[in-house]
C-alpha cells in the first residue's frame, strides 16, 4: 500500500490493523512459549521413561 494512502484510509481500518498486528504478535509469543513447554514435557518425559538407560551413582551422606 502506498503510504500516501495510508492516512486517507478510516479510524476503523486502523484500529482494526492495529489490533491484527497486537494479535499476531501475542500468537507468535504464546506459539514460542507453548513449543518450550512441549520440548521440557518431552524431555522429561524421556528421562523418566528411560531411566534405566541413563547413568548415575547416587551418593548417600549421613549426619548427626
Amino acid at each position: 500500500m502506498d503510504p500516501s494512502l495510508a492516512s486517507h484510509r478510516s479510524p476503523h481500518a486502523r484500529t482494526r490493523t492495529r489490533w491484527l498486528k497486537l494479535l499476531h504478535q501475542w500468537h507468535s509469543i504464546s506459539s514460542a512459549l507453548s513449543l518450550a513447554g512441549l520440548l521440557l514435557f518431552s524431555v522429561t518425559g524421556f528421562t523418566l521413561n528411560h531411566a534405566a538407560d541413563i547413568e548415575a551413582t547416587p551418593t548417600v551422606t549421613n549426619q548427626t
